[in-house]
């Protein structure tokens, strides 16, 4: 019996060194263009953009499928 719960705590412990070595090595959550437009948008939700809030129409100018003068509570600048 003790030797199956050793056996059991060094495969976790294993596992465990892993999916910390994995995590140190993929990157992490990093801001994309989508978020960094999101951030500068009023966050309103008006939809006066013809998008259903500021993230769609954030995500649309990040591909090139919207314009980005098409906020009128962001006003001019």
């Amino acid at each position: 019996m003790l030797e199956a719960v050793i056996l059991l705590t060094t495969i976790a412990a294993f596992f465990g060194l892993i999916l910390t070595l994995a995590a140190r090595s993929l990157p992490g959550d990093q801001d994309t263009v989508t978020d960094k437009i999101n951030d500068l948008l009023p966050q309103t939700q008006c939809a006066q953009c013809g998008f259903p809030g500021c993230r769609p129409y954030a995500a649309a100018i990040a591909a090139g499928a919207a314009p980005i003068n098409r906020c009128p509570p962001g006003g001019d600048a």
